[in-house]
């Protein structure tokens, strides 16, 4: 009996599949809104966009290489709690990587980093079951061209704009996002108000969290809503989006 031609002929096919690319994914407006304040913002405004990057679940590469860069760059500087905070956000940001991209990045925070904290954030952020990909190294991202690409239009262009600010439609919001983040994105709501919560009442609620509600209302739009993440940090973060052409802005 004759070998079979099929597994031969099944391992060419196989070998004519060109490599696997990762196309370039198109970037919304909060994707655009995080490389900008990572490329061009201070250590509060990177620990703010990390922390709004973990909370929403950005996954994104061209934002993740960012943050990589930005952590390569700034990890070994332990000159304040600022600055390792805000590291530590970009290694829990880098959980939510499709690949294993940012492996390496990691290794070598939680190898090299000289605070104790920043390097277990970056070990536990380690997944070696992620699907593999080329790994990102340090000088991909030009974070000084990048920042000239994206800073803010000096003042005299600003006011050339129209009205609205050429502000983004509330669509663009995702749950997470805190709330300055928001505004700087879509603006200001026409009106808003604040509501109590029942974990208010709740005698085990230590942190304060969730105990007011903050929903701003768009004219045309709909509503957000922002819940108070604790009593100590007065930080407000997203939790709905409802959209809803017939709102009047007036609650």
């Amino acid at each position: 009996m004759k070998p079979s031609i099929i597994p031969h002929l099944f391992i060419a096919l196989l070998l004519c599949i060109p490599p696997v690319t990762h196309a370039a994914e198109e970037l919304d407006a909060v994707s655009q809104r995080y490389i900008e304040m990572l490329s061009n913002g201070g250590p509060r405004s990177i620990r703010n966009t990390a922390k709004s990057m973990y909370r929403t679940g950005e996954s994104k590469q061209q934002v993740l290489d960012v943050a990589a860069e930005v952590l390569l760059r700034d990890y070994k500087n332990d000159s304040s709690s600022t600055v390792i905070d805000a590291m530590a956000w970009i290694t829990k940001a880098m959980t939510h990587a499709k690949t294993d991209r940012y492996q390496p990045v990691l290794q070598e925070v939680a190898k090299n980093a000289g605070h104790r904290k920043l390097a277990g954030y970056a070990q536990e952020a380690l997944n070696k079951g992620l699907p593999s990909d080329k790994p990102y190294t340090k000088g991909t991202v030009n974070l000084t061209k990048v920042a000239k690409k994206t800073a803010a239009p000096a003042p005299a262009a600003a006011a050339a704009k129209p009205a609205n600010g050429n502000f983004e439609p509330i669509s663009v919001v995702r749950e997470g996002m805190n709330m300055q983040d928001v505004y700087n994105l879509v603006g200001p709501p026409t009106h808003s108000y604040q509501r109590q919560t029942g974990k208010a009442w709740k005698p085990f609620n230590f942190g304060g969290k969730d105990v007011v509600r903050q929903i701003a209302l768009y004219k045309g739009q709909g509503r957000i809503e922002f819940s108070l993440v604790s009593t100590y940090s007065n930080v407000w973060q997203v939790v709905d989006v409802l959209l809803d052409e017939s709102e009047t802005g007036y609650p």
